[in-house]
């Protein structure tokens, strides 16, 4: 909800929606309306995994994503916390230029030191091509991002041009270490980006191509979005594999 915190309850009931088609969840941050702690209570309760984003675009922000990590892993049974299938931290902001790519090692090092002992991998989200070698080192595994949408591609030539992305991330950045899909998708209206045609036809082609090919090629991946964000502008709207009252789009 944009405009006030969700309730416990609000949470809980849309990770009940989400679990009719997945047994996975993202969240993007930990102490924005105490999100992580209630988002973590939410997924043990319903028995889903869950990765846990932390939003670092300023210092401040990093420092509040701390606390909240550690209250936490202070708060919480083991048992719980093996729901976690890793902390992410920050999403993309190399791409926004949020900040540089030492200061982003040095944020995931400090996560990682803390919850390494619990068994909890690190990772952080961005654009395919911004995992610099220092910011790859501090990593457990990679989670690129990559919409073919964006680039202007046909929706039959999505999936292709997202496994592109994903090789190029195996051979030239990841340096050995797994590559995971952390957010792609197909919006179903809103406009078009040169040949990419945003329609519930070309979502569901896309979505159906991309989970046929990561299934045979074996690699894991988070798809954007489980509804629709209808207080967004334009295309930005209609990134969701349900609509906005969590209802599966008719199509898919």
């Amino acid at each position: 909800n944009q405009n006030a915190c969700p309730s416990y309850e609000t949470i809980k009931a849309e990770f009940a929606q989400i679990k009719k088609y997945t047994n996975r969840v993202r969240t993007f941050s930990l102490s924005v309306c105490n999100e992580g702690a209630l988002a973590l209570r939410a997924a043990n309760e319903l028995g889903m995994n869950i990765y846990l984003g932390m939003w670092i675009d300023r210092p401040d922000t990093f420092d509040a994503e701390m606390a909240a990590l550690k209250a936490i892993l202070a708060n919480t049974q083991q048992g719980s916390l093996d729901k976690v299938d890793a902390i992410i931290v920050g999403s993309e902001v190399l791409y926004r230029k949020d900040t540089d790519e030492n200061s982003l090692a040095n944020y995931i090092g400090t996560v990682r030191d803390l919850v390494q002992p619990k068994g909890i991998p690190v990772t952080t989200a961005d654009v395919y091509y911004e995992f610099p070698p220092v910011v790859v080192e501090k990593l457990d595994f990679l989670l690129m991002n990559a919409f073919p949408y964006w680039e202007g591609v046909t929706a039959d030539q999505g999936a292709s041009t997202l496994m592109a992305h994903y090789d190029s991330v195996v051979q030239s950045k990841a340096n050995g270490k797994p590559v995971r899909i952390g957010e792609t998708g197909w919006p179903s209206g809103g406009g078009n980006f040169g040949a990419s045609v945003a329609s519930s036809a070309n979502q569901k082609l896309y979505l159906s191509n991309v989970l046929c090919v990561t299934r045979q090629r074996n690699i894991d991946m988070l798809y954007f979005s489980a509804r629709d964000e209808p207080y967004k502008a334009g295309v930005e709207a209609y990134w969701g594999v349900m609509y906005s009252n969590f209802t599966l789009k008719s199509n898919l």
